[in-house]
């Protein structure tokens, strides 16, 4: 079943995004009046498991560079299983370690895929202990900037021994805020998404970037 009914309810935490809601529930009045942007329909309500739903793993690497400190690298597994009697797949996830980790509950009978809330929750609560602004106010921001301000293009990607179609979706959220005085060194960070059904799970890489200052990229490695 489709995400899209929970994707604009902006006090909801992000990984509630990636489950469907109960048959014949009422969407909420924000997801009611209008239809979700292209940007928004690839990112949240696209079923980019329709190709994985098997038990078995995702992994991808992360990689993150920053002016005058290590490169630091690090990776990410989402396992799929089948309920004893149960549909596949309900999905885990173990998102880097350390500081930078991020626990999620499980997710059952995912469609979309689980790592792209994983990436932007890590996102969120990164620019909350870095700057003055609240988690909340970053999450609004982001999916609104995916309502409004998102650019979508068609490129390419190298999969095994081939080049792939892909889908990249390209939003800046903070550029505009009205409160961006918080985190003004945060503010023009730029996330993007390339999406392809062509590959295992259907989201190839995530990346954050700050011009000239940072950049972390999740990236899908392997599956089995």
């Amino acid at each position: 079943m489709r995400q899209a009914l929970l994707l604009l309810a902006a006090t909801l935490p992000l990984p509630a995004l990636a489950q469907a809601p109960a048959a014949g529930a009422e969407p909420p009045a924000s997801a009611a009046s209008a239809q979700p942007s292209e940007a928004e329909r690839l990112v949240f309500t696209h079923d980019h498991l329709a190709n994985s739903r098997r038990p078995g793993s995702l992994r991808y690497g992360y990689v993150e560079e920053a002016e005058g400190k290590p490169r630091v690298t690090d990776r990410a597994v989402l396992t799929f299983s089948a309920p004893q009697g149960g549909a596949c797949c309900d999905v885990h996830g173990d998102y880097l370690s350390g500081p930078m980790a991020v626990n999620l509950p499980d997710i059952p009978q995912a469609r979309g895929n689980p790592v792209l809330l994983y990436f932007l929750e890590g996102e969120v609560r990164r620019l909350q202990r870095t700057t003055t602004g609240q988690a909340a106010h970053f999450r609004r921001r982001i999916r609104q900037s995916l309502a409004d301000t998102a650019t979508v293009s068609d490129t390419t990607i190298p999969w095994g021994t081939q080049s792939v179609p892909a889908r990249m979706v390209r939003v800046v959220p903070f550029v505009d805020d009205p409160f961006r005085a918080r985190f003004q060194d945060q503010a023009a960070t730029e996330y993007v998404f390339v999406l392809s059904d062509a590959v295992p799970g259907g989201v190839y890489q995530m990346r954050a970037t700050l011009p000239g200052k940072a950049t972390r990229t999740l990236t899908l490695a392997e599956s089995n």
